[in-house]
């Protein structure tokens, strides 16, 4: 398994820090490759990905990748590693649910239950009981129609398969869940 991320403007030199790392079984991450980006684009991504596969045996290709949402960097783990299954990392999408949806809630409180319902839905072990589930959080929350269809349309519909244990746990992934090392 791998975890990609990219920092942005945090060095010396502002420029794009892409950094991969391993973890093995026994959860202890190692350093794969780094690498400076002139941008956080496609061709990038493609490039540092590329070089890292040229000096990979094909046995240690990785066949799990997380990443954060980047949709630059998540088209070129699909082109250089067509095989691996890529994750994303919850914590990321956790902070962009909350951002967007906390607007919606007049209440703290009821937001708060919405962010629990929604890490709970996230745990749901089979897809019987991530559809039920999910029933019920429409109903509970039925006068927050914005934050249920921001959650549905930007992050369920497209990628429910590469966040929600209903899907994930058929990857061998360690337990790994966030970019966040």
């Amino acid at each position: 398994m791998l975890i990609t991320d990219c920092a942005y403007k945090t060095n010396t030199y502002r420029l794009p820090f892409l950094e991969i790392v391993g973890v093995t079984s026994m959860n202890l991450t190692f350093s794969v490759a780094f690498a400076y980006l002139g941008h956080e684009q496609e061709d990038n991504y493609t490039w540092a990905l590329g070089v890292l596969r040229t000096v990979m045996e094909k046995t240690a290709l990785q066949k799990v990748t997380l990443v954060d949402r980047e949709l630059a960097l998540t088209k070129a783990i699909s082109k250089v590693l067509p095989m691996a299954t890529n994750l994303l990392c919850r914590w990321h999408i956790s902070k962009n649910v909350l951002i967007k949806c906390k607007k919606v809630f007049e209440m703290k409180e009821k937001c708060d239950k919405f962010m629990h319902s929604g890490s709970a839905l996230v745990l749901v072990r089979t897809e019987t009981g991530f559809n039920q589930q999910f029933s019920n959080l429409k109903i509970e929350f039925c006068t927050y129609l914005k934050a249920i269809k921001y959650v549905t349309t930007n992050w369920l519909e497209p990628y429910k398969e590469n966040f929600l244990v209903a899907w994930t746990d058929n990857s061998m992934h360690f337990r790994n869940t966030t970019t966040n090392r």
